[in-house]
């Protein structure tokens, strides 16, 4: 073979004798690490300009000896499905470009490659036994150097590979060949014989007369060929480059679209709609909104894997591990959540919130009833991307119709107040009654609701309380007034939480988490939340307060149970005892610990008999009045349901009867 004058290199040897220059596996697998970054449309548009690609190879095809040219992409481009052959030839042009008349009359087999290699491969089935013990070599010495080769294929044909690099990426190879350089001899037959020896697929009588068919080529053609490839690689690099800054400009563009969707909110949320280096139709334009919202939907996430209420108790340390992964779904959600809210006219989509986002609106609709069906499509819509993805308890407010801008953070409070007061999927604001309340009696009426515990109500006077005491526009005056009142209820509030009962620490720490907030924070907007976000916190104390108090009547009345004997005792004289109605201790009883006040005594007084019985001074009748039965044939009857077994044979062999503590009853059913 003659050896080139040009940018390229020759390696002779067979499939074996590969040599590779120094340092090329390092290079080789630096270079697979690097990852392309395009987009999905940037990749659609780069498949768009190999069409030019095409018509060169057809037009190659039908100008050139060297008709047949292949281009494999690189293993780890990410350009194309896995599923499918990373390449593009002179072959797959031809048959997409075939209406156009471009395949060439002479072809000698249905590939653009000569009859000689389609014979070798089986025109493509044995690929991987023949021809891939050359070309993949090949494709790697491109790629560790990054130099244009010329190389004898396994059979002795002429081949050429040229590497496709933008900026040390390696992106493919150029391959072309196929051809002598010398013409063929029966000798170099014989080579080719002893190169396929074991191919059963190959008819060698065919293949000899293919190989006396194979195109012979100059030295200036091969030269020229290469040349010509390496022109067109730099294309294709520079095509992948353009694209990349495309995508480098189209992911700055969409950051920032994003600040600008984020600014409008802060701006609309914080009754702050004058102010800002841009005036406030421009920037709604900007992040595509042609009319300003006059709705606000609060979608609320709420993973399943993150508890429902966060811990009070000092002691209770959370799964970090858990609350990572959720703080992921909740965000992963929010992001699909806002992408779809982008592709609806006038919507805007933006997280507020771990969990929490403010869907900004406007519908066009020809009437109120057209408008609550939008609504409540676009509703259920985000709703059902939510439970897609695992978040089944999402919820969304929907706050009441506002046709100023600044009147926006009203809405917000009221669809938050609709989230609160209701547990609907969807839930819509209803309007308050006009009258106007002071914020002592709207904050008297707070107060009485925690202290009661319930939850509707709490969620009433809040936004009660927030109506008559929160800033009513951004002006100074306003905001101080506000954060006074604020910061007044804070403090009132935790002092009579924490007389009733919850835990001082506790209390103190989140009231100053919550005044430090308010005096912080830089609009009403967040005043608000700093507000909602402490009242939350006195619920969950009052919460785990009741919680604690009715686990400490259980365990007085088992102690009094224990003190004045079972066989004394009543439900009636218990409660007396406690200072509450039987009812209400048989009850709390009941719920905390998870069976009734009246199993409880019986039990008790069932394990003071089993004592009794192993006297044996002692008869049946004896025992039952010393335990508190009424007679001794109910007592019978009792033990032996407990028990299963008679009072007698539990004094005859208490060893066999005897399994530990009398365990509860099941619940009895009546005979049908």
């Amino acid at each position: 073979m003659t050896v080139l004058d040009a940018d390229f290199s020759v390696f002779e040897g067979d499939k074996d004798g590969i040599r590779y220059p120094r340092q090329s596996k390092s290079a080789l697998t630096a270079m697979k690490r690097q990852k392309n970054a395009l987009s999905e449309a940037l990749k659609q548009e780069f498949k768009k300009d190999l069409e030019l690609f095409e018509y060169f190879l057809v037009l190659l095809n039908s100008s050139s000896p060297i008709r047949n040219v292949e281009l494999m992409w690189a293993d780890d481009l990410e350009l194309f499905d896995p599923a499918q052959r990373p390449r593009v030839n002179t072959g797959e042009a031809l048959i997409q470009l075939q209406a156009h008349g471009a395949v060439a009359p002479e072809r000698s087999s249905p590939s653009p490659s000569t009859l000689f290699c389609d014979l070798v491969h089986g025109l493509g089935a044995h690929e991987e036994q023949t021809c891939a013990r050359s070309d993949k070599p090949a494709k790697e010495r491109c790629r560790a150097t990054g130099r244009s080769h010329v190389y004898p294929c396994h059979v002795g044909l002429t081949d050429i590979a040229v590497p496709v690099i933008c900026e040390g990426r390696y992106l493919g190879t150029l391959f072309s060949g196929q051809v002598l350089t010398e013409p063929p001899t029966p000798e170099g037959f014989a080579c080719v014989q002893e190169a396929l020896v074991g191919q059963s697929h190959i008819d060698f009588d065919r293949l000899e007369e293919a190989y006396y068919r194979v195109p012979v080529v100059t030295a200036a053609q091969l030269a020229e060929m290469v040349r010509m490839m390496e022109v067109f690689a730099r294309y294709l690099a520079n095509t992948w480059k353009r694209l990349e800054i495309a995508s480098e400009f189209h992911q700055i563009h969409e950051r920032e679209v994003a600040l600008d969707r984020r600014e409008l909110a802060e701006r609309l949320l914080s009754s702050h709609v004058g102010t800002g280096t841009r005036d406030l139709p421009s920037l709604a334009r900007s992040v595509g909104l042609d009319r300003f919202p006059d709705r606000i939907l609060l979608l609320r996430l709420q993973d399943p894997a993150r508890p429902a209420a966060r811990a009070v108790a000092s002691d209770v340390v959370p799964d970090s591990l858990t609350e990572i992964g959720s703080q992921l779904a909740l965000g992963r959600v929010s992001h699909l959540i806002e992408d779809r809210c982008r592709t609806w006219p006038n919507t805007l989509a933006t997280s507020i919130a771990p969990g929490e986002l403010c869907i900004f609106t406007c519908q066009d609709a020809c009437n109120a009833n057209q408008e609550r069906l939008l609504l409540d499509e676009l509703a259920q819509t985000l709703l059902r991307i939510a439970r897609s993805h695992g978040l089944a308890s999402a919820r969304i407010g929907v706050s009441r119709k506002h046709s100023q801008a600044n009147e926006l953070l009203g809405a917000y409070h009221e669809a938050a107040s609709a989230l609160a007061s209701a547990r609907s999927t969807v839930n819509w604001f209803e309007e308050l009654p006009q009258r106007h309340l002071e914020p002592t009696e709207t904050l008297a009426r707070l107060l009485k609701a925690l202290q009661d515990a319930d939850t509707a109500a709490i969620a009433t006077s809040t936004r009660e309380f927030l109506t008559s005491a929160a800033p009513t526009g951004g002006d100074l005056q306003s905001v101080q007034q506000g954060r006074g009142l604020l910061t007044w209820a804070c403090e009132h509030l935790s002092r009579e939480i924490i007389s009733i009962g919850a835990t001082a620490d506790s209390v103190d720490a989140a009231r100053k988490r919550a005044v430090q907030a308010i005096m912080g924070a830089p609009g009403s907007f967040a005043m608000v939340e700093a507000f909602r976000s402490f009242v939350e916190q006195l619920q969950l104390q009052v919460i785990h307060l009741f919680s604690r108090r009715e686990a400490k009547i259980v365990s007085e009345t088992q102690r009094l149970v224990r003190e004045l004997g079972p066989d004394k005792v009543t439900v009636h004289c218990l409660a007396q005892a406690l200072k509450i109605s039987a009812g209400h201790l048989g009850r709390v009883y009941s719920r905390t610990a998870g069976h009734t006040l009246e199993d409880y005594l019986i039990r008790q007084k069932l394990e003071m008999s089993k004592r009794l019985l192993l006297d044996p001074r002692l008869q049946v009748a004896e025992v039952a009045d010393r335990c508190g039965f009424c007679n001794p044939a109910y007592f019978a009857s009792v033990f032996k349901r407990y028990m299963h077994c008679t009072p007698r044979a539990y004094a005859k062999e208490p060893q066999r009867w005897d399994v530990g503590e009398v365990a509860f009853a099941e619940p009895q059913h009546p005979t049908l």
